[in-house]
């Protein structure tokens, strides 16, 4: 079996914030690796972490959320979800940003993605969800959110992702990860009986 060396091969020889704001820092550290030529390394250090949730309904479908993004400039459908200060528990922020912007909740949860947002940029770790076993209450979006809904069966959302008329890369992973271990035989099989 191949060994792999997993240490940390770099060597920070000073960080400097270049910009503080709310929800991140940026930073420009002097790093060296290798042949040990120091060289800058920009990134951003968040202050905030994505939440994603796909919410299967008792049809097997997918319930998406419309939304014009500034910073993309452009309309989007995405996953429920929104952002968690680090240190807050991701699974009660899934709840929560599912409740507030489609009104559902849900009686059961498993976690089905884990991973950095943008790696090489920054060390954001996002998580991914699927809820079941819903109930729909009213929505209460934030006041500047201007939301639309769309409910497509399990297999339309995947092709979306598959299309990339899903815009959000964590909910696109969360679908295309219930797809494959429904292949597999993975999920419990309450939630597979409902997207089969």
């Amino acid at each position: 079996m191949l060994k792999i060396d997993e240490s940390n091969p770099w060597k920070v020889h000073s960080t400097a914030v270049e910009f503080d704001s709310r929800y991140f820092v940026a930073r420009q550290d002097i790093v060296s690796m290798g042949d040990g030529t120091p060289r800058i390394y920009s990134s951003i250090r968040t202050k905030y972490y994505g939440v994603c949730v796909a919410p299967i309904d008792s049809d097997g479908h997918v319930t998406l959320v419309g939304q014009y993004r500034y910073v993309l400039d452009c309309y989007t459908w995405e996953l429920p979800g929104g952002g968690a200060a680090l240190g807050e528990n991701d699974l009660d922020v899934a709840k929560a940003e599912l409740r507030e912007e489609t009104g559902l909740q849900a009686d059961h949860w498993l976690r089905v993605t884990k991973g950095g947002a943008s790696v090489g940029l920054s060390d954001e770790v996002d998580s991914g969800y699927v809820a079941w076993g819903l109930r729909q209450g009213r929505p209460n979006p934030d006041p500047v959110e201007r939301l639309s809904f769309r409910r497509v069966p399990f297999g339309e959302a995947v092709d979306m992702v598959l299309r990339g008329e899903v815009a959000h890369l964590l909910g696109s992973a969360i679908l295309l990860s219930i797809q494959v271990r429904l292949h597999r035989g993975e999920l419990p099989e309450n939630l597979a009986s409902l997207i089969r």
